[in-house]
């Protein structure tokens, strides 16, 4: 079942070979986007692809997917929906990242194992926009949907 599905090293090897073309789809993408503050110019985010692709993969190794979805509920929502006030520079990143990774992955591997590293990107992506919401100052907190959700969970 997809649920139990690991990276194993054949899946990282080919992962690292795709990596080059995962991130200049990736930069493409992105510098399509508008950019929505300085934080989120193209040339200042595309710093952080290595890294991100670098913890899917990391990820993917040492759990299955059922354990990170276990540990880290995950909204299979678009993740612009995470960020209402939509400010967050973390969103065009990790929205055009999960469009070029889907597009590599569902080329050159199984429906299982897309869908497994597909997932623990959108929790990653998730947990980070909603990290960088958690701190955000913009003023009118009211109309933010994530500080409202952030506060029901924390019994506020």
């Amino acid at each position: 079942m997809w649920q139990t599905v690991a990276v194993d090293q054949s899946v990282i090897d080919r992962l690292e070979l795709l990596r080059p073309t995962i991130k200049r789809e990736w930069g493409a993408l992105l510098r399509a986007e508008p950019t929505l503050s300085p934080l989120g110019h193209p040339d200042t985010l595309t710093y952080l692809m290595d890294e991100t692709l670098s913890q899917v993969i990391k990820s993917g190794q040492h759990q299955t997917l059922k354990s990170w979805v276990q540990r880290s509920p995950v909204l299979l929502a678009p993740l612009q929906r995470h960020c209402h006030c939509g400010l967050n520079p973390l969103l065009n990143y990790y929205a055009t990242g999960e469009l070029a990774l889907r597009a590599a992955l569902r080329q050159h591997f199984d429906a299982a194992t897309c869908d497994a590293l597909l997932t623990v990107y959108h929790v990653r992506a998730q947990q980070e926009i909603e990290t960088l919401c958690a701190v955000c100052q913009v003023q009118d907190k009211a109309h933010c949907r994530t500080k409202r959700s952030t506060a029901a969970h924390s019994g506020n």
